[in-house]
């Protein structure tokens, strides 16, 4: 039995590489994934949340018209200072002039998981990366390429699966899916076991509300791993995923923002990280 089918539980999130909350999640993900390991399958549906930014408005959060760069700008910057997530929002004013749709990117995650799953995952993760806090135009072709290559993807097959047609077809079902489901905002989470039962939410969720889930879904048979706040699980932590953000670590080790900062920043002066701004906040690395 391979590591994919241990899983008793799975976490489906409807989801776009653009959205700020979905970006904001990710901590309480690598949170689940560190807890749980193999026990719980990560799964996404791409839905596409702007198919014309001439056209789109989204009146809770006072985007639309012809200033929508600039509302999302300011959305961004509302957003990061509540989930903690760092984010660069001056790229919205950059791109404005090119900008159309979130749906380019979500294709080419398409295209990624046409090649391999896991990688396409972890190529969902760059991009978020890269759109939020790296200044990167992940519409554009050649961004998505480089994000491909980076990822241990074949960066010429992700663009033919794109220019084929094959990768927006399964887009669209993924976008058939969202509607299907009555899913209008993102994140959404699907929590659901292997015997098919299955509860689904909208919106950011805290950890203890998916641990929650998880009691009423696995009963007693997920285990928790426990984690240690040391300096070796932290530096491990930075060297399993490669980029860490300081909420990442401050929501994983159950540690305050302030303390988290401090203790990778310290690290980062013992060489055992490395440290690089990333928009309103700070990425630590390998070294």
């Amino acid at each position: 039995m391979s590591n994919r089918e241990k899983y008793i539980i799975e976490i489906i999130q409807y989801t776009d590489p653009y959205c700020t909350w979905c970006w904001g999640s990710e901590p309480v993900m690598r949170h689940i994934e560190e807890t749980y390991g193999d026990q719980v399958r990560f799964g996404f549906v791409m839905g596409g949340l702007v198919e014309d930014a001439a056209a789109f408005q989204d009146p809770l959060n006072h985007i639309g018209g012809p200033e929508m760069a600039a509302q999302v700008a300011k959305h961004w910057e509302e957003a990061s200072q509540r989930h903690g997530m760092p984010v660069d929002a001056r790229v919205w004013l950059d791109m404005k002039d090119e900008f159309t749709s979130t749906w380019p990117a979500n294709i080419a995650y398409k295209a990624a998981q046409i090649q391999d799953e896991e990688k396409a995952n972890r190529y969902l993760r760059h991009l978020r990366e890269a759109a939020a806090a790296e200044h990167m135009f992940i519409h554009r072709r050649e961004v998505q390429a480089q994000l491909a290559a980076e990822t241990g993807l074949d960066p010429e097959q992700l663009i033919r699966d794109i220019e084929s047609g094959a990768a927006e077809a399964a887009f669209m079902r993924d976008h058939a899916e969202c509607r299907d489901k009555d899913v209008t905002g993102y994140p959404s989470f699907l929590i659901r076991n292997r015997e098919g039962d299955e509860f689904m939410f909208f919106g950011f969720q805290p950890f203890s509300r998916f641990v929650e889930l998880f009691g009423r879904l696995a009963g007693d048979h997920l285990s928790q791993r426990e984690i240690s706040s040391s300096d070796e699980e932290i530096t491990a932590f930075v060297h399993k995923y490669g980029k860490v953000a300081p909420r990442e670590a401050a929501e994983v080790f159950s540690l305050k923002m302030s303390e988290a900062r401090e203790r990778l920043d310290r690290l980062a002066s013992e060489g055992k990280l490395g440290k690089r701004q990333a928009g309103n906040g700070w990425f630590y690395l390998l070294p």
